[in-house]
């Protein structure tokens, strides 16, 4: 598809953010995360990037974090790497104007970005799952070594057995944060 003539928006639902291409008439032609190709270089520079994080977070691993404004408690666990590193996450914060390492920096710094991060709401699980108890949503205004300010959106879930566990985490341009 050819996006040359069409223009980024990002929207917000129930804390959920999306960014999506549309024409000239405001109409959605495609959701932006998922229309976006991953070269081999870029692919190689994950997986690199992947391996330093996991060095760089191993000392917090499987321990409670404790947000200092809120008091809000986390544990982030193996699980919290694979989807803070997944392809998933490090393609919604390259669509949204951040690179690869940029990315990894920010989650480099993850228990700082957290522990003084504001609470930003409670949202249902879109899945709809039973064991899961809400959605949160915290976020912290971020400058990168680039000079870029980002905000940075985490998502924990709260879970009835185990309380909450550290979900995800993608960079926002700090002029689309949620309103």
């Amino acid at each position: 598809m050819d996006f040359k003539k069409c223009t980024l928006k990002d929207e917000w639902e129930n804390g959920h953010h999306r960014r999506v291409w549309i024409d000239r008439n405001g109409r959605v032609i495609a959701d932006a995360y998922e229309s976006y190709k991953v070269s081999h270089e870029e692919y190689l520079l994950r997986n690199e990037c992947r391996a330093i994080l996991a060095e760089q977070v191993a000392p917090f691993l499987n321990r409670i974090i404790v947000n200092a404004r809120h008091g809000i408690k986390v544990r982030f666990s193996k699980n919290s790497l694979g989807k803070v590193a997944s392809d998933k996450a490090v393609t919604k914060s390259v669509v949204n104007g951040f690179s690869v390492q940029e990315h990894f920096e920010a989650l480099a710094d993850l228990r700082r970005i957290f522990e003084n991060a504001d609470f930003v709401g409670s949202f249902p699980d879109r899945n709809g799952d039973p064991n899961v108890i809400a959605m949160h949503r915290l976020q912290k205004g971020i400058m990168l070594s680039s000079g870029k300010n980002a905000l940075a959106y985490m998502t924990l879930k709260e879970v009835k057995k185990e309380g909450n566990r550290f979900y995800t985490m993608e960079l926002i341009l700090e002029q689309c944060k949620p309103r």
